[in-house]
């Protein structure tokens, strides 16, 4: 069986998730598998069999039932993609919570979240910079290209999400002033 570094090198080697010529089933796999993982408590069946229902002769139970085989199956043929999948699922509910979580670590204060923000950025730019080139150096240079624009750019994002965060309450407080006196109560 092939270690983690190798099997980061295939998977990082050009060329990088190319979709041309996959069978259709394994993206629908793919697919339902990071719907399951993005629900939390894998209801992604269930949403799709609730969404299919009504447009086929087959019952909820039965389309359900229907997916979770091909799941199943698909579970054992691609193991890889499986995982792959469930990753990516969890990753976007994972991220959608994460700066609110963040927030409350590091506190309610604009510059020490833009601080951090800038910093995580900065890191992962790096590390995504390492997934371009073909050898070693190759990949480390890329890595260093890439820290200034995304701790530029996650800087600027976290600076922006928090001045909204700060500048919501005393708006909608302003905006329900304005209709309070519009419709004159």
């Amino acid at each position: 069986m092939a270690g983690f570094w190798e099997t980061y090198y295939k998977m990082s080697s050009p060329p990088m998730y190319d979709m041309t010529g996959q069978d259709p089933e394994v993206l629908k796999g793919m697919a339902r598998t990071a719907l399951d993982s993005a629900t939390i408590v894998g209801v992604g069946g269930e949403i799709e069999a609730g969404l299919r229902a009504p447009f086929s002769d087959k019952t909820f139970q039965e389309i359900d039932s229907e997916i979770n085989q091909q799941q199943a199956d698909f579970k054992e043929n691609y193991p890889a993609e499986y995982t792959t999948s469930s990753g990516l699922g969890m990753g976007s509910t994972i991220m959608a919570g994460a700066p609110m979580a963040v927030t409350r670590m590091v506190g309610g204060k604009i510059l020490p979240n833009v601080v951090f923000g800038t910093g995580t950025g900065a890191l992962g730019g790096f590390f995504s910079g390492t997934g371009e080139g073909e050898t070693t150096e190759e990949r480390i240079q890329s890595g260093k290209e890439e820290i200034a624009p995304m701790a530029v750019g996650a800087g600027t994002v976290t600076l922006g999400m928090m001045s909204a965060m700060k500048a919501a309450p005393p708006v909608i407080r302003f905006i329900g002033n304005m209709a309070s006196k519009v419709m004159g109560r």
